[in-house]
């Protein structure tokens, strides 16, 4: 079943997203099947599907975790902001389903 996982992170800027960004490396992780991210009113708002939950947390084990925690040793960013959800339809041309 996909898997979503939505952070809002009030405060947080383009260049402080890009700062984790940077972290992850370029490759796509494997399960993502949408990323979406983009400014809201008070900081920074990213949307990740995923082809299931254990795909997440793969990558949240192996990859952002570590991502999150350099980002606020070198540049201050506040990686403690984030929520998932179970999805309940996933649409577009990019999706495999």
């Amino acid at each position: 079943m996909p898997f979503g996982v939505l952070q809002e992170m009030p405060g947080v800027s383009e260049a402080e997203y890009r700062q984790v960004e940077r972290h992850l490396g370029p490759d796509r992780p494997p399960g993502l099947v949408a990323h979406v991210a983009g400014p809201t009113e008070d900081g920074w708002r990213i949307i990740n599907i995923w082809q299931d939950e254990a795909a997440f947390r793969r990558f949240q084990s192996e990859r952002l975790v570590r991502a999150a925690g350099l980002a606020a040793q070198e540049d201050g960013f506040d990686p403690t902001k984030a929520a998932s959800f179970r999805s309940v339809s996933v649409d577009g041309t990019e999706m495999p389903f």
